[in-house]
């Protein structure tokens, strides 16, 4: 049976280091990947999408277990390595490209896919945001996140941890905390946790949404100066007196923070400000 390489092993023979911008820390706890696989409830007629491969430790298991992987990776030389390594498994598609620019939907073939993915730390925010924008296409998806990322998208109101991506991911996912991992799970060594998190895109949102930009800028603005009362706030795109009678309409206190807001809050005020800012 094929083994994957030893991370550390790995660079030192290119006599090279992991890439610090692309984030890239490899999973070397084979009980990690189990327990991914295990949540992932994966069977053989799964499709999958895994992003950040690495050195294939994952996506070994992955294969394994699925009908189909598609793996995105940016690092040219990881990618020449999975492809040698890979050259023999045939429902492995490895592709080359930087995830946060492809299309998602280019690999969807009419059965919806699970993205199964260790994100790269330095852009794991901008690419759930991408996630989001294609979740018609995926059934599920379990990601392992940096700690505090993970506790900012399960964070409910009244606390420092919730913002714009809680709000944002909670209104179209369910969002489940799995496991924590440990920085001694990784090569090289991480300085925080990890933690595994399912996301599964909801049929309905949680609240109405009618037009999901104006839903996204608005809850943006709400928390572009986190120590502003919300009337103040959403005059970064809103006139101070649509910004009041939006508020007033939604029966929401212009002096509160946008930290304090439901959901169901915000889906309100949205609303209110599309009747009255028609052309917004």
């Amino acid at each position: 049976m094929k083994k994957t390489v030893n991370p550390k092993e790995f660079f030192s023979n290119l006599n090279s280091y992991p890439n610090k911008q692309l984030g890239q820390n490899f999973i070397r706890d084979l009980r990690v990947i189990d327990r991914i696989i295990d949540v992932s409830e994966l069977s053989s007629e799964d499709e999958v999408l895994e992003i950040g491969p690495g050195l294939g430790a994952l996506t070994f298991a992955l294969a394994d277990k699925a009908k189909r992987v598609v793996a995105i990776e940016k690092d040219r030389k990881l990618a020449d390595y999975l492809s040698e390594f890979f050259h023999d498994q045939m429902n492995l598609e490895l592709i080359n490209q930087d995830a946060l620019k492809v299309d998602y939907s280019s690999f969807y073939n009419g059965n919806e896919l699970k993205v199964i993915a260790n994100l790269p730390y330095s852009v794991s925010s901008p690419l759930l945001f991408k996630l989001l924008e294609a979740r018609q296409y995926f059934s599920t998806m379990v990601l392992m996140l940096q700690l505090e990322v993970g506790e900012r998208i399960s964070a409910g109101p009244g606390g420092k941890t919730y913002g714009s991506i809680s709000v944002l991911l909670q209104t179209f996912m369910d969002i489940t905390s799995e496991f924590r991992v440990s920085p001694e799970s990784f090569w090289p060594k991480p300085k925080v946790d990890s933690i595994v998190l399912k996301l599964i895109p909801l049929k309905t949102p949680r609240t109405k949404v009618s037009d999901e930009k104006l839903y996204e800028k608005v809850v943006r603005a709400a928390f572009s100066s986190r120590r502003k009362m919300i009337g103040n706030s959403l005059q970064s795109i809103l006139s101070k007196e649509s910004a009041a009678e939006s508020l007033e309409l939604a029966g929401i206190d212009k002096k509160r923070r946008a930290e304090t807001l439901t959901i169901e809050e915000f889906g309100a005020l949205v609303d209110k400000v599309s009747i009255i800012e028609k052309d917004f």
